[in-house]
């Protein structure tokens, strides 16, 4: 019996009548460990945002277009599949089930928005949201606990700033006092403002925690056997008080025994128990947008330069494998998972690289059409055929974070298809790269330069065209973006985003041109990105006679940059390789 099946037995005896399962776990963070995966232990969706709603007549799962194709290749077949952009999940529910249905769901792996917004919707039907206590599939599969690994305290050598500066530059935090006080469940701003990190998911350094701020009282949740005596000193000095993570269920109680009266929190970024629990308690609860978060995506001087040698040391690595790839003598030997093994090699060349920063996507020919693809025994290609090889992988520092696509072409013939998809992606990408903005401009305000040369013939692709990046944190890191969504958010001097346009062929093929940038300030209030990644593009699946001398130019003195910073620390051969590639764009 599956997993889905015993759940479904249980199901059956059990007081609520279908469960509402996410791909997160209680700790909100967006790469869920193995043993928290619970949507993936119950459905084998190896994806990171998915919504399954599971009764024993009806079985649906809800993903975005990233993952849909995914979705379908990993399910079991009882379910249905749904576009979260086109079908809501509780518009959905209300047209499924009747009223007086009980859903569960756990309330420490939904936000607070998610959840007052579904039961606005949802009451108005009957449908009642019940919130338990235990995880349902915890409570029929069980539950592992991973060795424990002490964190260590950043030095301010890669942080540039100590947590006391951080918090008195944060002109929301500094003057926080009395009894009101500031909580976050998000693990990225804790461990970047107490300048700590941790082991307790694969690709990013996070301590699995919550935390509560007031100026003379803190409050850290978190495994204590994680910490040393020099952690609990470190701990002591900035005047925050450790709690053992078992205890986070009376987390409202210690607020109300230290005189808390008022809570402020970003609904976004707090599970819905914690909210409910302020409220059983009388606290008032006021919502802001976390100000941590915002702090943090605008990267101090030492990040900055920290991001730079990040993608020079990053830089070095790929550059290595796709010289290696390129001149393979028996290249239909290779497959997916020896690719993304040999550039592992690479990476650990240098001792300053710690892990990826996410699992390395090599994906060729068809299976590069799923856009968060990942090889396995099962799936892993040879690249057995002349088409394309997509690569998006990236690496952990304690300089910086590190992603980066390069899509390659495999064979002896390239398509004209292949060529013209590519630079129609290239000509987006380098007017992204190229791009002037004012002050107050948001990333849907520069998405459609992206876009723009797919859109022309009528082709265009699923995911956002940008993300912010941490700093030895998280890959994919808020609040700004660049998308076809509003957020609201401007770009700032000081941020560092992705650029990552694209296009996915079903069943054939997938392309990605990912960079990472850096938006500087320019004159009279306009902003500028500077490319930061440092790897060649492939010139063989560039079809010239598609650029402008502008687009040209930027090549060039792209591949020149690469040259410049890399060549010293690169064989004879690859300068020589380099150089080649800088003629090609005269």
């Amino acid at each position: 019996m599956n997993n889905l099946d015993k759940f479904l037995e249980y199901l059956k005896t059990a007081n609520f009548d279908a469960l509402m399962l996410n791909s997160r776990d209680e700790f909100l963070d967006e790469f869920t460990p193995e043993h928290l995966n619970r949507l993936k232990l119950l459905t084998g969706f190896s994806g990171s945002n998915g919504i399954a709603i599971i009764s024993n007549k009806i079985k649906a799962f809800f993903t975005d277009g990233r993952y849909l194709e995914q979705a379908r290749n990993e399910l079991d077949k009882k379910f249905k599949i749904y576009d979260l952009k086109k079908t809501p999940v509780n518009k959905w529910i209300i047209a499924k089930f009747p009223q007086k249905t009980k859903i569960a769901y756990d309330s420490r792996a939904f936000t607070v928005f998610e959840i007052r917004q579904a039961i606005k919707i949802l009451q108005e039907h009957g449908i009642k949201l019940y919130r338990v206590t235990e995880n349902p599939v915890d409570t029929v599969l069980g539950s592992t606990f991973p060795q424990v690994k002490i964190i260590e305290i950043l030095d301010e050598k890669y942080s540039g700033m100590s947590t006391k500066d951080k918090i008195a530059a944060n002109p929301f935090l500094a003057p926080l006092t009395g009894k009101q006080a500031f909580f976050t469940c998000d693990t990225a701003s804790i461990c970047w403002l107490l300048n700590i990190r941790g082991h307790d998911t694969k690709y990013t350094p996070l301590l699995h925690s919550y935390f509560i701020y007031n100026k003379k009282l803190s409050f850290l949740f978190c495994d204590i056997n994680k910490l040393t005596d020099e952690h609990k000193q470190y701990f002591e000095e900035l005047k925050v008080e450790i709690i053992a993570l078992a205890n986070i269920a009376n987390f409202a109680n210690i607020c109300k025994t230290n005189k808390i009266r008022q809570v402020y929190l970003d609904p976004h970024y707090v599970g819905y128990c914690f909210y409910s629990a302020l409220v059983k308690q009388e606290i008032d609860v006021i919502k802001i947008t976390d100000p941590v978060i915002v702090q943090k995506s605008i990267k101090n001087n030492t990040e900055i330069s920290g991001a730079r040698q990040a993608h020079i040391l990053d830089g070095i690595a790929k550059t290595k494998s796709l010289y290696w790839l390129s001149n393979h003598t028996a290249i239909e030997k290779l497959d997916e998972i020896t690719i993304a093994d040999k550039l592992l090699s690479f990476r650990k060349e240098n001792p300053e690289f710690i892990h990826p920063s996410f699992q390395t996507i090599s994906a060729f020919a068809e299976n590069g059409s799923i856009i968060h693809y990942h090889a396995d025994q099962n799936s892993n290609k040879k690249l057995d055929k002349n088409s394309i090889l997509l690569i998006d992988s990236g690496g952990q520092y304690k300089c910086g974070t590190t992603d980066i696509t390069r899509t390659v072409a495999i064979g002896e013939e390239i398509a004209v298809e292949h060529k013209r998809n590519f630079t129609l992606v290239l000509k987006g990408h380098i007017a992204l790269a190229t791009a002037i903005f004012p002050s107050y401009t948001t990333g849907i305000q520069l998405d459609v330069l992206a876009r723009q040369y797919l859109w022309q013939e009528f082709k265009d692709f699923e995911h956002g065209t940008s993300h912010g990046i941490g700093s030895f944190l998280n890959v994919h890191e808020g609040p700004q973006n660049i998308s076809k969504n509003y957020n609201g958010v401007h770009l700032k001097a000081g941020m560092i985003l992705s650029n990552e346009p694209g296009i996915y062929i079903n069943g054939k093929y997938g392309i990605r041109i990912e960079n990472v940038v850096l938006v500087n300030a320019e004159t009279d209030g306009f902003f500028s990105f500077e490319t930061i990644s440092l790897v060649p593009l492939d010139e063989k699946l560039i079809d010239f006679s598609l650029l402008t001398s502008k687009e040209k130019n930027w090549l060039k003195n792209y591949h020149q940059k690469i040259y410049d910073n890399l060549s010293s620390n690169l064989s004879q051969d690859i300068q020589d390789w380099l150089l080649n590639k800088i003629k090609l764009y005269q």
